[in-house]
């Protein structure tokens, strides 16, 4: 999951709250764009904190993904073919553009 846009995008939503909340309640001009600059300051650290928990998050659903793939690969073992049913799979996504990596099995390694 790409998470590169996350911090922009909670600083602009709380900016765009705050410009809401300041022309209902009629904040003065210079009072309004000190508190709006300070708001997307805020909402930009908070955003970089969220985008990196989200980024440990997913990258732990990943390696446990990939652990079950290979405990799942060693209990059906191999096909006559000599690749397994995940490898076959995992190279037809190649060629549909999600995969960018062949992953290639000790037997076919040398």
């Amino acid at each position: 999951m790409k998470t590169n846009h996350v911090p922009a995008t909670v600083m602009l939503f709380a900016g765009a709250m705050y410009c809401l909340f300041g022309i209902v309640n009629k904040v003065k001009l210079m009072d309004f764009l000190t508190q709006l600059l300070l708001i997307l300051i805020v909402f930009w650290v908070l955003g970089g904190i969220i985008k990196i928990v989200l980024d440990k998050f997913m990258g732990e659903v990943v390696v446990k993904r990939e652990k079950e793939d290979e405990t799942k690969e060693a209990e059906e073992g191999k096909s006559e073919g000599g690749k397994s049913e995940g490898d076959k799979s995992k190279e037809e996504n190649a060629e549909d553009g999600k995969v960018t990596q062949k992953l290639v099995t000790p037997s076919e390694g040398e």
